[in-house]
């Protein structure tokens, strides 16, 4: 076929026609993707609790991609916490409103008794008492409304309901209540000595660790002063009892090293140094009382020797 027979206003529709199947085919090929930065807002606006303004948002997006799925996701989870909210709020003040429309009751009765000729008083009190008993239905429903999932509110409302009227039911989902906040009490008590337990257990690891450094490094007096504050918080540490065991069998041998060594300084002469050796072993036991008698008994011979000296004859000249 030749192409300058064809008619152009016919080649102009072709042109036309194909162009605009080029261009369906890119439109429906790309596949809506949800801009990071309208979930983010809107997740910053539900934690500060502006529903409105992120259901708005959410819808604004919607409407230019009603095909991205989060978009409408976080419109029905939004949605349903505002009404959640909403309804809390409003249980809220039927609390407070049925509170403050009870504690007139007292008043209006106290103003009949004073002017019983005024019936305007009876009136009044008679038009609270009628509206405490439709408030009293709204107050139940409010208990049985919440009490899955809002224990501290249930209660709210079915104590100020109980105490306007009695109901059996009422008294039987309080007592569930109750209960179940004792339980919840229980549980939250027990969670809390559990992590306190496993802080002190990882605290008491880290100071065995770090006894167990002292004592390869000869500080047996640092070693013994851990292990013996891990013992105090855990005293059925068996790796605790062990090593102190070994540190105390070392102190000991150390100790009658010492006073060993400074019976042979003091029999030497050597009193200062035997003083000293004493001294050292003190250290490691302030307990012993062998060390002290000895450290006692050297210091009182060093005192002569100076009160000798000072009055020896050659002290005047």
């Amino acid at each position: 076929m030749n192409l300058t027979s064809i008619n152009p206003l016919f080649l102009l529709c072709l042109t036309l026609l194909t162009g605009c199947q080029v261009l369906e085919f890119k439109k429906t090929s790309v596949d809506p993707k949800p801009n990071k930065d309208t979930i983010t807002a809107v997740k910053q606006l539900e934690a500060k609790g502006r529903y409105g303004q992120a259901i708005s948002l959410l819808e604004s997006a919607i409407s230019q991609d009603g095909k991205a799925e989060p978009y409408t996701t976080a419109l029905r989870e939004i949605r349903l916490q505002q009404t959640a909210l909403e309804q809390e709020l409003l249980d809220q003040l039927l609390i407070s409103q049925t509170s403050a429309l009870k504690n007139q009751v007292p008043i209006l009765e106290q103003l009949i008794r004073s002017n019983q000729e005024d019936p305007e008083y009876s009136r009044m009190l008679e038009q609270t008492q009628l509206q405490l008993q439709q408030l009293r239905e709204n107050l139940s429903e409010c208990g049985w409304r919440h009490f899955k999932k809002n224990n501290a509110l249930a209660k709210d409302c079915l104590t100020l309901s109980l105490s306007l009227e009695e109901d059996e039911q009422d008294e039987r989902l309080m007592t569930y209540l109750l209960d179940e906040q004792i339980q919840d009490k229980k549980k939250t008590e027990n969670m809390e000595r559990a992590q306190r337990e496993m802080a002190w257990k990882h605290r008491n690891r880290k100071r065995l660790e770090q006894a167990e450094r002292y004592s390869e490094s000869g500080q047996l007096t640092e070693a013994r002063r851990i292990l013996k504050l891990i013992l105090k918080e855990d005293a059925k540490n068996k790796s605790a009892k062990s090593l102190l065991a070994k540190v105390e069998t070392r102190l000991k041998n150390y100790m009658e090293n010492l006073l060993t060594a400074g019976d042979r300084l003091y029999r030497e002469g050597e009193i200062e140094g035997a003083k000293a050796t004493w001294r050292a072993a003190l250290s490691l036991d302030p307990s012993d009382k062998r060390a002290r008698e000895k450290i006692e008994r050297a210091q009182r011979v060093l005192d002569n020797l100076e009160n000798l000296r000072k009055s020896g004859p050659n002290n005047g000249n």
